[in-house]
């Protein structure tokens, strides 16, 4: 079977998309993948993928992006690409990630003159999510990228696929208690876990730490912004500075344009200074050696609809770093850290302090918090357990297929 995989990115850093193409691959099926190709950007080829990048400057997409909502320029420019996706490659199913590409996808098919299915991949709960992006923000951006226009247009952009995929089964519930005619799409739960082949081939000690560990370090990994929770956990962290505690807080990840200066007037300061290290990105190889050093993660999002959509990357690389998790009450990292014991759950920054004064106080609980975590991963939470989801739900589409194919050939 002929696949395509639409994505709006330029695909060498989504994970969640390079996974779902690989075990599709290796599976059997050809895989033909649009994306774009940023400001002439040279990029790797993966074997055994077929990659179609529309060349175009990352200002360009990102004002067309911008003002989708206002004129639709990016979901026509979109449905044109689409369309000759699936003529050329003679397609027989497309894979769309995110809600705003499904009205294109759709419109693609259709100017195609082909009856293939289309399956949305859903990242994250875009209605709520984009309201809380910087870029939307402020009374002219507002005016201009309508953000809070999703949540009415979310019903309509599900209509138009034929089958959804999501993180979680919260996310789920969620949408079938939100629009009850969903029941009738066949839905696939798929959450973002680590490929544990990855794992078996990091090496720890070739990476350089920039630092030399001087006390327990709690560790936070991922973008930095407000929304995140981050600035919560930074004001907890110099509570227990003020309070004698020993310990450094590792942060890693990009800062959000407009909360960067207020991140680093906060690490700078007189309280933190000397007990914050901040490193703006790593290559994802590296990350097991800065789990190796760490002794706590956290995972402070703001309990939301965004981040009670699915489990994060984060809290699975935790989890096979073998590191206890202190983390904020969103139900779905809540479920699994209780289930699996692997972690602190907090409600309020007072319950997140004495969480992470326990783990610091208690290496034995800290220990075991962190075994559990990894065992999970190692049995449950990774890439060979979920892709036969995958594969089973690919297959049922593959003999749908096949049945209609049969139908019209009498």
């Amino acid at each position: 079977m002929r696949i395509g995989i639409v994505v709006d990115n330029e695909l060498n850093n989504d994970k969640r998309v390079l996974r779902e193409a690989d075990i599709l691959k290796e599976h059997g099926y050809e895989i033909f993948i649009l994306c774009f190709g940023f400001d002439n950007n040279i990029y790797c080829n993966i074997a055994g993928i077929n990659i179609t990048r529309i060349k175009i400057r990352k200002r360009t997409k990102d004002i067309l992006f911008f003002i989708l909502n206002s004129i639709s320029i990016y979901e026509w420019f979109w449905s044109l690409r689409i369309k000759k996706f699936i003529i050329n490659n003679h397609l027989e199913v497309l894979h769309v990630h995110d809600l705003y590409m499904s009205r294109a996808a759709h419109s693609g098919r259709k100017k195609a003159g082909k009856k293939i299915p289309v399956i949305l991949d859903l990242h994250e709960n875009y209605p709520f999510a984009v309201t809380t992006y910087n870029w939307t923000k402020g009374f002219l951006r507002s005016l201009i990228s309508r953000p809070k226009e999703w949540k009415r247009k979310e019903k309509e952009y599900l209509g138009y696929s034929d089958k959804v995929v999501v993180l979680s089964e919260e996310f789920k519930e969620d949408l079938i208690n939100r629009y009850p005619e969903l029941k009738e799409k066949e839905f696939l739960v798929l959450p973002n876990v680590p490929d544990l082949r990855q794992l078996e081939q990091s090496n720890t000690n070739l990476v350089k730490i920039p630092f030399k560990k001087t006390a327990p370090i709690i560790f936070y990994f991922g973008v930095i912004a407000e929304r995140r929770g981050v600035f919560n956990a930074l004001r907890v962290f110099s509570e227990l500075i003020k309070e004698n505690n020993r310990a450094v807080f590792l942060l890693i990840g990009p800062v959000d344009k407009k909360d960067k200066k207020s991140f680093f007037t906060i690490i700078h300061s007189e309280t933190l200074a000397n007990h914050v290290r901040y490193i703006p990105w790593i290559d994802l190889s590296e990350l097991p050696a800065y789990l190796e050093i760490s002794d706590i993660c956290i995972a402070p999002f703001e309990k939301n609809p965004q981040h009670e959509s699915g489990v994060a990357n984060k809290i699975f690389d935790y989890m096979s770093g073998k590191k206890p998790i202190v983390a904020s009450d969103c139900r779905p990292q809540q479920k699994l850290i209780e289930k699996y014991n692997c972690g602190i759950v907090y409600r309020n920054d007072t319950e997140m302090k004495n969480a992470i004064i326990k783990l610091l106080s208690n290496k034995q609980l800290n220990m075991e918090m962190g075994l559990n975590g990894y065992k999970a991963v190692m049995e449950e939470f990774n890439t060979d357990k979920v892709k036969e989801q995958l594969l089973k739900f690919y297959s049922e589409i593959e003999a749908v297929a096949s049945k209609d194919r049969s139908k019209d050939s009498i």
